[in-house]
């Protein structure tokens, strides 16, 4: 809609996996590198933790098109669901083609373990990418990702075995003293990798490469306005995304030549990221 206003090619803050507006700060770059090494070489887990909307799932995103446009094995990605591991374990089940009964979380488990002790020829390591995994930290949710974290590949002819899954869980600071309170399972997770916020010279390039990547520039947003996107998203992309958006809608709606820091609070009241002011008292006349 304001694409044209400000002479871009498209919409340049949309919460989308796109090669074009992967930012390069090194943050993101290592945590991509370290879970494609992990799911590549063979490493039963990998935990990625951080706030809200600080890029977890883009990560985890690009780490599953990474390892896709390798062909180097079989991919599940899925998000948690709270108190849903039944419906998780049969998940995975119907995307590895294992049969069996499936009533119950028992039964469902069972067929894991039939088709590994029976060298299920179609079997081969799997990389399993769970995001929101910290919803599994209640009601012993994490007890499915421990059990497939066991489950193990037997190969007759050199009497070795192989992870049936590499496991990557993306959730929130919550998800990692959860695993933790479980030493068996915090035993196997070989990364763990927190991302952190951007800071304020990060939030303004960040902006900067997403304005580029659709033919735009810096300038639509004045020092001001740069500032107050920053302290408004707390250095958070789906934030930053959510800001620029609005305000790039609002200067297209008042015709304004750039987009100046009164507009940014604009934005952060009608996202509901900053409070509205307060309503001047109404006089009373008798």
């Amino acid at each position: 809609m304001y694409a044209a206003y400000w002479n871009l090619k498209g919409n340049p803050f949309l919460n989308v996996v796109d090669p074009r507006f992967l930012y390069s700060v090194d943050q993101y770059e290592e945590a991509i590198a370290r879970f494609v090494f992990l799911a590549e070489s063979g490493r039963l887990g990998g935990v990625l933790t951080g706030p809200y909307g600080v890029g977890k799932s883009t990560v985890l995103k690009h780490v599953a098109a990474a390892i896709e446009s390798r062909h180097r094995l079989p991919l599940i990605r899925m998000d948690a669901i709270p108190g849903g591991q039944l419906p998780m374990a049969r998940h995975i089940l119907a995307d590895m083609k294992i049969g069996g009964p499936t009533a119950t979380l028992a039964d469902t488990l069972m067929n894991f373990g039939h088709a590994t002790e029976h060298g299920n020829a179609s079997l081969t390591r799997t990389l399993l990418c769970i995001d929101e995994a910290h919803t599994l930290a209640g009601d012993d949710g994490l007890y499915l990702i421990h059990y497939l974290s066991n489950l193990r590949i037997p190969d007759r002819r050199t009497q070795s075995e192989t992870p049936l899954f590499t496991i990557i869980l993306a959730g929130s600071p919550a998800l990692l003293p959860a695993i933790q309170a479980q030493p068996s399972l915090s035993q196997r997770m070989q990364i763990v990798f927190r991302l952190a916020p951007l800071s304020r010279e990060h939030t303004a390039a960040y902006i900067q490469h997403h304005m580029r990547a659709v033919g735009g520039d810096l300038w639509v947003f004045d020092q001001g306005a740069l500032d107050a996107l920053h302290r408004f998203s707390e250095g958070l992309p789906r934030k930053i995304n959510l800001l620029c958006d609005t305000s790039l809608m609002l200067g297209f709606a008042a015709k304004a030549h750039q987009i100046t820091a009164p507009i940014v609070r604009q934005a952060a009241q009608d996202t509901g990221l900053a409070d509205a002011p307060a309503a001047a008292p109404q006089e009373v006349t008798a």
